[in-house]
């Protein structure tokens, strides 16, 4: 099993950088796009081998999967975006679609971030880091909980807002709602806590 994980890593390490190489190859390709593409992909991977250090777990412990698989996450939605970027030009479907990508972007960023988010183990550099989140693991697992119980109905928001109606403002609403009310409670229910009443 741990094999198999190991080999869909590289495989979609090696797309990754096989993709955005190809950037350079684009009409009218712009280097310096490729370059901050290929950087932060480089810094994605190296998040991806120190997992176990960054989150001070174990390599076996589950929450270093659910980190990784975050991280998985995030390489390849990094790398779709850079991407349609380089080759926006030469993709006819694309264009002709252009208006709702950002929100297929959205739609996908609170979908895989909010199934996973109630699964994160407290950490400083990946999930919803706050002030009040990073200081205390209980606020933590408040706000990433909470995190997960807005992503169905925010995506709902965004999917008919956004795909359906094609309304910029409702889109918004649904994104910085399931962003914002986890970031109030929890920042609410840390300040009880250093007052003593939880």
């Amino acid at each position: 099993m741990n094999r198999n994980y190991s080999v869909y890593e590289l495989v979609v390490c090696i797309i990754s950088i096989t993709a955005l190489g190809l950037g350079f190859l684009a009409p009218q390709a712009d280097w310096k796009l490729c370059l901050i593409g290929i950087c932060i992909l480089v810094l994605l991977m190296i998040f991806h081998i120190y997992t176990p250090k960054i989150a001070n777990l174990s390599p076996d412990n589950p929450k270093v999967k659910t980190m990784r698989r975050m991280n998985i996450v995030s390489i390849v939605l990094v790398v779709f975006c850079f991407v349609v970027m380089e080759w926006a030009e030469k993709l006819p479907w694309f264009q002709a679609h252009q208006d709702l990508w950002p929100y297929a972007v959205m739609l996908l960023i609170v979908i895989s971030t909010g199934n996973v988010a109630p699964k994160l183990p407290f950490n400083r550099y990946m999930g919803l880091r706050l002030p009040w989140t990073i200081r205390d693991e209980d606020t933590w697992r408040v706000a990433h909980r909470l995190l997960g119980y807005l992503t169905f109905p925010a995506a709902l928001v965004i999917l008919i807002g956004g795909i359906i109606l094609q309304s910029e403002k409702a889109a918004l609403v649904g994104l910085m709602s399931w962003i914002v009310v986890p970031g109030v409670y929890s920042g609410y229910y840390y300040y009880l806590r250093i007052q003593g009443k939880r």
